[in-house]
């Protein structure tokens, strides 16, 4: 009797086991962007550390569709731009007639600035000089390319830009190859694709003048006044000013809060810290309510739940 009822208990602890594990699947971007590298990384990172958790990372066009294909629960977590979970949350932009307030917050990864990567024989010197041009502003449904929409629109130009919606390195490819006269995307420094570029090609970045970014964030409070450092790309010896939105990882309101809390646990370990530096640089996750008050999202109830036990408010 007691064989029996060991074994009995047993089969429910593996059965306990079997009904707590999740398949997850995290939405990135288009390759050559820091989302790309960020979701591959967490992905094998969360499959070998957490027992109950096998995640796959699947190839998207960004921010935009990460969060239409999350509201819809077709992925299960997403990298986002923060400016697209405010504009979807309170129903702007490319989201005035597909208003949600299903998406919860984990954590911001990082601070992705906007490059305008022109060649330095262009004669292409402020953003007001890229009237008239053949511009990429990255693929479309990507947050770049929203972000790019929005700047364009608020500079006047945007209807004399002649745009393309390319990726990352489509768009750097036909810039050198005299396809396109700039391109636009947001990415954490260094941008991988804005790096190649730079080894074959002398490439000049577009400062933003800080009033225009002043009007940018009267309507979005997700824009940052961000600096990409001199020197962060070959031959760009002077500092960038231009804006920047935070990058987070979001999830939807009806991800189990268990899971939610294990994947958190796992964001604030130093090894994964460690482990995702070495897939790419920037990866500094800011964890904590403030963003997410800030931008009118909530965080998930196991986000919440991880960050009162370690500390973290």
């Amino acid at each position: 009797m007691k064989i029996r009822k060991f074994a009995l208990a047993a089969a429910a602890v593996l059965l306990a086991g079997h009904a707590q594990s999740a398949d997850v699947v995290i939405g990135s971007s288009a390759v050559g962007g820091s989302y790309y590298l960020y979701a591959g990384g967490l992905a094998t990172y969360l499959s070998s550390k957490t027992p109950n958790i096998k995640a796959t990372a699947r190839t998207t066009r960004g921010s935009v569709e990460n969060a239409r294909l999350l509201d819809r629960k077709a992925l299960d977590l997403a990298f986002i731009n923060a400016s697209v979970l405010y504009q979807q949350k309170s129903g702007s932009h490319q989201f005035k007639d597909a208003k949600s307030d299903r998406l919860r917050g984990i954590a911001m990864v990082d601070l992705a600035p906007t490059h305008v990567v022109t060649l330095a024989s262009h004669n292409i010197k402020s953003l007001q000089d890229l009237r008239g041009k053949r511009v990429s502003i990255g693929a479309a449904g990507s947050g770049g390319a929203n972000s790019a929409l929005v700047v364009l629109s608020a500079l006047g130009i945007r209807d004399d830009v002649r745009i393309q919606n390319l990726g990352f390195e489509e768009s750097a490819n036909n810039l050198r190859d005299g396809n396109l006269e700039a391109f636009m995307g947001g990415s954490a420094l260094p941008m991988p694709a804005v790096i190649d570029l730079a080894t074959t090609q002398n490439i000049r970045l577009l400062s933003f003048e800080e009033s225009f970014i002043r009007k940018l964030q009267a309507s979005d409070a997700a824009t940052e006044v961000t600096v990409i450092p001199a020197n962060t790309y070959r031959g760009v010896d002077y500092r960038v000013t231009t804006i920047g939105h935070p990058s987070t990882l979001v999830t939807h309101a009806d991800m189990p809060a268990d899971t939610i809390y294990e994947i958190t646990k796992v964001l604030l370990q130093p090894d994964n810290r460690k482990y995702m530096q070495t897939i790419y640089r920037a990866w500094d996750p800011e964890l904590g309510a403030a963003l997410w008050k800030r931008i009118g999202v909530p965080l998930h109830p196991g986000a919440e739940r991880a960050y009162r036990e370690a500390g973290v408010k």
